[in-house]
């Protein structure tokens, strides 16, 4: 099934489905990714989610943007598939807005810039030792002040060369 193949292609046709229930106000925010191992590719479609972080082993890091919106929001939409080569040693990070706007005592967010430092400084851990990096950055972060939004996050780690 071609819909299962292209991520661009799922997100518009998940979104006519979202679009025949007219009795709700549902929309959604999804990034769709297919991994293959073998060559090594990520084909992507971005439906108006934050854009996952991509650290690549050398430091650099990019935004996995795309185009498309929320689903669910107009009948018709259009998403752009996209893909992305990743390499070894190289760090993915999916999460959703409660990671950023995870707020202090202050109302300050804990935000892009910060995420970006503590994955940086976990790039050679495991997934698992940066999910609770991250975790433990944004708890320090807020400290006694409760969330208002949920906290997802999901870290994929490719093998490194050494």
């Amino acid at each position: 099934d071609l819909n299962r193949q292209d991520p661009a292609k799922g997100l518009m046709r998940t979104n006519e489905i979202l679009g025949r229930d007219t009795h709700s106000d549902l929309f959604v925010t999804v990034f769709y990714a297919i991994w293959n191992p073998q060559t090594r590719l990520l084909s992507f479609a971005n439906g108006g989610h934050n854009p996952p972080i991509l650290l690549r082993e050398n430091g650099r890091s990019q935004l996995l943007t795309g185009e498309g919106m929320a689903l669910g929001v107009l009948p018709k939409i259009e998403v752009v598939k996209n893909a992305v080569k990743v390499g070894q040693g190289d760090t993915l990070v999916f999460y959703t807005d409660g990671v950023t706007e995870a707020m202090n005592e202050d109302y300050d967010e804990f935000g892009m810039e910060r995420l970006h430092h503590t994955i940086r400084a976990h790039k050679h851990q495991d997934a698992t030792s940066i999910v609770n990096a991250i975790t433990t950055a944004i708890a320090d972060h807020a400290g006694e002040t409760p969330q208002s939004d949920d906290i997802t996050l999901v870290v994929m780690k490719t093998a490194s060369s050494s």
